[in-house]
């Protein structure tokens, strides 16, 4: 999906000419969604970005920053409550979330590839949290008619558990399955975490 980055604002640019920091937030989405937060350094960042590493620190500070600012631009490309949808079909939205590619340029790069690749990350676990917390699980909960995250969170649990394993583990056996029974199971165990009858031992959806 297509995108430009709007990070930053000049007047006396060419059109279609990224500044400096546009040019930093792309190169450190590509970095964040390849290699872990603690294994990605400004150093990293300046030399893909094509600057020097003083200016990235003058442009955001700290390599928290800009993973924070990362997850804030990605984040409408994987807006799972675009259009008011109903629970069933965020939770088909948020399945094929677990499916991406690695990216191999920046317009592929979405926010679980950097989710993956540093929920481990101790410094980097405030700003994944609040991103969890705020971008899935409360418009998971209110798709849902919950009144509290609590079902959300356990699902995004399973979520995050089956992305990591398979990304980072990649067990034969598992990756033998056919991506399509491995998605509707996914699938089928998201909706139950969701589903209040599934608490009494009751799974209360099945796909057709």
């Amino acid at each position: 999906m297509p995108r430009t980055l709007n990070s930053a604002n000049s007047t006396d640019r060419m059109p279609g000419q990224a500044t400096g920091k546009e040019r930093i937030l792309a190169s450190a989405m590509l970095l964040f969604a390849r290699m872990p937060y603690s294994d990605t350094s400004l150093r990293d960042i300046a030399a893909a970005a094509g600057v020097d590493v003083a200016y990235v620190h003058r442009a955001f500070g700290s390599k928290a920053e800009i993973f924070r600012q990362a997850l804030l631009a990605l984040a409408p490309l994987d807006d799972i409550a675009a259009g008011d949808p109903d629970g069933a079909t965020m939770i088909n939205r948020i399945c094929d979330l677990a499916f991406l590619r690695d990216p191999r340029k920046v317009e592929d790069v979405r926010p679980l590839h950097l989710l993956t690749q540093s929920s481990l990350c101790s410094e980097a676990r405030a700003i994944i949290a609040q991103f969890f917390g705020t971008s899935l699980a409360l418009p998971l909960s209110r798709a849902f008619g919950h009144a509290d995250p609590g079902r959300a969170h356990f699902a995004l649990s399973l979520l995050s558990g089956f992305v990591t394993h398979r990304a980072f583990f990649g067990p034969a056996d598992l990756l033998a399955i056919p991506e399509a029974d491995q998605r509707q199971m996914l699938q089928t165990a998201l909706m139950n975490a969701m589903l209040p009858g599934c608490s009494d031992g009751v799974f209360g959806w099945r796909p057709i």
